[in-house]
């Protein structure tokens, strides 16, 4: 008998499509907008020493900035306090982090993603972007410059291949004063 042993994923979390992550609960908020609270869902690796935790210290809800989906949402992380279980390892606890929300981010990457998307490829101004998005200038700013540093190659080691026209030397032209200016020219000498 063929039969799946994975868990399946409910429909709250197929339309969030957030990897890695899996929705617990959707409420409305006071305001009008949906409040998604979602959870990782694999147990993480110590970042020190890579042992996979098993035993959770404690849980926060941290309010990460993420993309509108069907209108403004506000999203809250679950986020847990594990400990590392291996004796050797200097550290003794630590929080989970994944490659859609890294250690110490109050934003997910596909936001940094759209918001590169919406500068670039739109032609659209930074400030605009931000409006659109709800989001600082300077969040805007900060993904713009962590994708050009990821996808632009290093100047210094760049040689040219042909000078422009602003790396040439023109030779500047001098005027030289007459050290006598009263006289008048020199007409004797026919």
């Amino acid at each position: 008998m063929i039969e799946p042993t994975g868990v399946a994923a409910d429909a709250a979390t197929i339309l969030f499509n957030l990897p890695d992550y899996r929705v617990i609960s959707t409420s409305l908020s006071p305001g009008g907008g949906r409040r998604v609270i979602v959870e990782t869902e694999q147990p993480p690796g110590c970042p020190t020493c890579g042992v996979v935790a098993s035993r959770r210290k404690e849980r926060r809800f941290q309010r990460i900035r993420d993309i509108p989906v069907a209108g403004a949402v506000e999203v809250l992380w679950s986020k847990y306090r594990w400990y590392c279980e291996e004796p050797a390892c200097g550290r003794l606890s630590f929080f989970e982090s994944t490659a859609q929300v890294p250690a110490r981010a109050r934003s997910t990457g596909r936001l940094r993603d759209h918001l590169v998307d919406a500068v670039i490829r739109s032609g659209r101004a930074v400030s605009e972007t931000a409006a659109a998005f709800a989001v600082s200038w300077w969040m805007v700013r900060a993904a713009l410059t962590e994708a050009c540093v990821m996808t632009l190659p290093d100047v210094d080691e760049l040689s040219p291949r042909m000078l422009g026209i602003d790396e040439h030397l023109f030779r500047s032209v001098r005027y030289f004063q007459d050290p006598n200016p009263r006289r008048g020219p020199d007409t004797s000498r026919g």
